[in-house]
């Protein structure tokens, strides 16, 4: 869970004394005994064996994501509200920020963070062939998404369908923004986007980037489209939704935990439920941009899932156990202790992603004695609430 403890010399059920939580060979066995655990019972060397793996399969990729670059290109008239709903995606007023240097002048380059650049690309609507031609190179070479604007006070004009004609011609992955959906009057947004896409082929995506209306929708599909080529990450690091997408990704691992957990007894096999917990810490802290080593990830996991909140927590899970008279072959009793080990699974794992949330949010500030507080909160808000729909993020009190 992933707890390792060291083999003991009786090898017997429960009830005898003794635990064991993978009967694998090539894994070693994890044991409890009835009596109090100690530092000592900790095989320390064997959960650290494998959280480095997990550590090491999992870093080489995000280390050559941090290399990659990700352009978005934006296309659309001047009152489309483009630079609105950059803010209102990113929180960040793309026209202030200083242009790139060293590209044409059809192309405004805006660097949002290292690697991450805003592409406005105005040649696309210029009537100088020479001029749109360059611009179309630019988008056709560099951009990873196109986001085309319309103004939903105007529609659809017959130029823009003709450069919308001409881009998608690019090869590229477009989303549609109608943007200034709440000046149209009740009822006219569904007429309007049905003859968009009769014009063009896609359905836009509506938006206000004045009032937030669809801007959660739009940085959704953008995600989505990103993940396809191994970017949405990047993305995400200036996303202000960020944590919400954070949200997902623990109630995804939880489900998941739970499955590796459901043996007939508390904990599952080490290798994959490590590579799991390692592998959500890294993600977490990639988007907020914290750089994490080895040491950092496993600090984190010892203070919470293999610390004292963990531990005593299995305690708690080997008396539910006892409780239920839980002896091997008894298929019914067996089956309500793998509940057990699922439902444990998943509540560390739950808590221990919420407490990841927290720490790499705020930049790895947070004291350590108090991570194994708000990890012991999170783990007993899930055991209370259970799975919510991915939708509910846990707050912690004031």
């Amino acid at each position: 869970i992933p707890c390792i403890w060291k083999r003991t010399t009786q090898e017997t059920e429960l009830i005898r004394g003794s635990l064991i939580v993978s009967s694998r060979p090539h894994i070693q066995s994890r044991m409890f005994k009835e009596n109090e655990m100690n530092d000592e019972e900790f095989d320390r060397e064997a959960f650290e064996e494998a959280g480095k793996k997990a550590y090491d399969e999992a870093h080489p990729e995000f280390e050559r994501l941090s290399k990659e670059k990700l352009i978005i290109s934006l296309l659309g008239s001047v009152n489309a509200g483009k630079s609105r709903t950059i803010n209102a995606l990113t929180g960040m007023n793309y026209a202030n920020v200083k242009t790139r240097s060293g590209w044409t002048k059809e192309i405004s380059l805006y660097e949002l963070h290292p690697g991450i650049f805003i592409a406005d690309t105005p040649g696309l609507f210029d009537i100088d062939n020479k001029v749109s031609q360059k611009a179309d190179t630019f988008v056709e070479e560099n951009s990873d998404l196109v986001l085309f604007f319309l103004n939903a006070a105007v529609g659809i004009t017959a130029h823009e369908k003709d450069a919308f004609k001409r881009v998608s011609a690019l090869g590229k992955d477009i989303v549609v923004v109608l943007n200034k959906v709440d000046v149209l009057q009740a009822g006219d947004l569904p007429v309007m986007i049905e003859q968009i896409e009769e014009e063009i082929g896609i359905v836009p995506i509506p938006i206000s980037a004045q009032s937030g209306e669809g801007v959660e929708e739009l940085n959704d599909a953008i995600v989505q489209i990103l993940k396809k080529k191994g970017k949405d990450l990047l993305f995400l690091k200036v996303s202000t939704r960020k944590e919400k997408t954070v949200s997902k990704w623990i109630y995804g691992a939880t489900a998941s935990a739970a499955v590796i957990g459901g043996i007939p007894i508390p904990g599952s096999d080490i290798v994959p439920l490590t590579g799991l917990q390692v592998g959500l810490a890294i993600k977490i802290a990639f988007i907020y941009d914290i750089k994490v080593s080895r040491g950092d990830v496993m600090i984190l996991i010892g203070t919470t899932v293999t610390g004292n909140a963990g531990r005593q927590i299995m305690k708690w899970t080997i008396t539910a156990l006892k409780g239920l008279g839980w002896i091997p072959g008894a298929q019914l009793v067996e089956i309500a202790a793998m509940a057990v080990g699922a439902a444990v699974a998943g509540s560390l794992t739950f808590a221990f992603g919420f407490t990841c949330n927290a720490y790499y949010k705020g930049g790895m500030k947070m004291d350590l004695s108090k991570v194994g507080e708000i990890f012991n909160i999170f783990y007993a808000e899930h055991k209370r609430r259970g799975d919510d729909g991915a939708s509910y993020v846990p707050r912690l009190p004031e």
